[in-house]
Formats: C-alpha cells, structure tokens, sequence
C-alpha cells in the first residue's frame, strides 16, 4: 500500500487513470520519441524504491529505472521528448517534457512506481503551448511546476494529475527563468535566475510561498548569479550557481532562512571552474558539480567535489567522474548516483561515499541513453 493513501483512495484513482487512458496513450507517442520498444513490457515492480533515470542523446529520450539499491537498470524503458526531467514524491513519479524547440507543448506525467512500465496506467497532461516546465516540488498532495519565462506557477492534484490553480510569482516573464524549487514545511522556495537575452544581468532571487494562502510571503536577494540547484537541510538552502562569463559570479551560497540573509560560501574561481551546476547533501558533506567553461575551445569540464561545511572545505574531485551532469545522494542506501555523459564513457554511476569507490551502473536489455535526470521515489 500507498504511503498516505487508502484501498478506497487506490481504487477511485486507478479508475481515474483509466479514464485517461486514450488521453494518455495518445499523448505519449505524440509527445515522445519512440526508442527501445519497451513501451508495454507491463513490467510490475515489487519493493518500495526505485532509482529514476530520464536518459537521452538529445534526440531520443527514455526514462530508465532500477531498485535504489542495485547496480543495473531494469529492461523497462518509457519515451519521452529528449529534454525531459523526472520526480518524485509522496509514492509518485513525475515527468517533465519540454517542447522541442520551445515551441511546443510542454508537458507533465504522472506514473504509479509499481505500474511503471504500464503505460496505459500513466496520465499526461498538456502544459500549454511554448511552456518550458523546468522544476516540481511536492507538498502533500498538490505538486508545484515551476517554468523558465513565465512568471507563474502552475499547481496539479498528485493523485489524479489534474491541473488546478497557478501562483503567480512576483517578476516579469522575461525574467522569470525558474531554475529549482524545494518544499520547508507548507512553504514553497523558488529560485530565479533572472535572465535577459539568455543572458544574466542580474543575481538570482529566491522567493518564498505560503503554499495554504498561495501568496508570496518575501523575496530574497541573492548574491551569485544564474542559480541552477538548491539543497536544503536545517533550515539553510544551499544555492549551487554558475556563470560562464564571469567565475567570481557562480559558485555556491547558502541562505540562512531564519533571518533571509546570503552568505558566499564558495565562488568558482575558489572551486576551480565557473561555478556549480548541481548539488547534492550528505549530512555535512556538499558534493558540487564543478564547471569549467573554456572560451577559447568552447568546450566544458566538470568534476566533483565533496565540501566539508564543518570546515568550510572544499576536498579533491572524485576520480571516475568525467563529465558529471546530476547528482542525487540516497539517506537509505548511503550512495551518490551521478550522471556522467562524458562522450564515450557515458554512464550512470554510483560513488560509495563510505569507500571513495566509483561504479558503472550497468543495464538488463538494451543499453540506456547517456543519464540526465534523477530522483528516487519510495511508497
């Protein structure tokens, strides 16, 4: 059974899912790229867990899965567009489609994590045309969609998907570029990259949302620019950002909710590169993804590094690494998965924190698209 969910709450939404049905069939082939030919494998999970991998060549897109604690994907593969990310919370998974192009639809799903190789159990909805839903947080049974420039929110029941109401967030579109969200109690925190011309001009901003009034409580101004991850823990949001003009603007801060003040704890000419573009907690461990943009070859580099925050230390990058995208640290199993897509060796692997050993996760069937996007889903 469903964490938070009774056998009369199963019942009625399974036959809700069914209603949607052909909406769903329909509107995941239209939305998405056909690719392994797993689509119907009706593979049920059993077990509370899964390790969620949305994985992509940037013109396939296929969401991968295995138990949070094994070392291969299952066989199962579900499509989607090539830049999609997944979610998860409160027993659900979510999918994010953006429009190619940006000048499609966007689009969320929601799937059952022990029916999610069924996909006449998955439920999509349209998220409007040219929508770009980049972020989505779950607070009890409402999930929230942030979008790069649109100035609002949008607001889904987890339990059947449908769309609710929208919280508009105090910033032009224009501007609006909403890079990650997270839930404090009943309070949304957003943050902003504020872009102009693709461009940012301007440090980010995090605004907080009292999500039973869905009124904008404050906003606080940061102090980096172009913010990408957030991790929150005791009541201190970790900010990872990254500038590719300027080092000095990117790194990582972290803000003290409490008083709603910003403290730069690392830029990125201290890390070594030009910011951060994923973060990952582990108790008193801050594992960055450092960035490095060269001008001259327009190439990138990336490491990881774990950053001790009793110490306010930054430590050597792990070995095996190459060009890490995501991080995601698991509390129950103790590990960190990390996206690598350096070309050639593209892989989700997994960095044993206790031991400093570095895996490959491998894969049951057809070999899985270079790692993208990741999150864990327990019920």
């Amino acid at each position: 059974m469903f964490r938070g969910r009774t056998m009369t709450q199963r019942t009625i939404l399974a036959a809700l899912r069914r209603s949607f049905a052909l909406l769903a069939i329909s509107l995941a082939f239209l939305a998405c790229s056909d690719g392994s030919g797993n689509n119907n494998n009706n593979e049920e999970i059993e077990g509370n867990s899964l390790l969620l991998n949305f994985t992509s060549d940037y013109t396939t897109g296929e969401l991968r899965w295995m138990d949070a604690d094994s070392s291969s994907l299952s066989p199962g593969a579900l499509p989607f567009d090539q830049d999609s990310k997944v979610f998860a919370g409160n027993g659900n998974i979510f999918v994010l489609s953006r429009p190619s192009y940006g000048n499609g639809m966007g689009s969320l799903a929601c799937i059952l994590p022990e029916k999610i190789g069924d996909i006449e159990s998955m439920v999509q909805q349209p998220l409007g045309i040219a929508t770009n839903p980049s972020h989505l947080t779950v607070i009890g049974n409402k999930g929230y969609i942030a979008f790069n420039f649109t100035n609002y929110l949008q607001v889904f029941d987890i339990n059947t998907c449908a769309l609710g109401d929208s919280i508009n967030l105090p910033i032009e579109s224009s501007e609006a570029w909403a890079s990650a969200t997270a839930a404090s109690g009943n309070t949304l925190l957003v943050v902003l990259q504020r872009l102009e011309a693709y461009e940012a001009l301007n440090p980010g901003l995090l605004v907080r949302i009292n999500t039973d009034t869905k009124k904008v409580m404050d906003t606080i101004q940061l102090k980096l620019y172009n913010p990408q991850a957030i991790a929150l823990n005791n009541g201190k949001l970790f900010v990872a950002s990254l500038d590719y003009n300027d080092p000095a603007k990117g790194g990582i801060e972290v803000v003290d909710l409490s008083g709603g003040k910003s403290e730069i704890l690392f830029t990125g000419t201290e890390l070594g590169g030009n910011g951060v573009s994923s973060i990952a907690l582990n108790g008193t461990t801050l594992y960055a993804t450092v960035t490095e943009f060269d001008a001259e070859t327009f190439s990138v580099v990336a490491s990881v590094k774990p950053i001790n925050l009793t110490t306010d230390e930054a430590g050597a990058k792990i070995l095996g690494a190459d060009e890490p995208t995501e991080l995601l640290f698991d509390e129950k199993t103790g590990k960190l998965f990390i996206a690598d897509r350096a070309y050639g060796k593209e892989a989700l692997k997994i960095y044993n924190t206790a031991s400093g050993s570095v895996t490959t996760v491998t894969s049951k069937g057809e070999a899985a698209l270079p790692p993208y996007s990741l999150a864990i889903a327990r019920w």
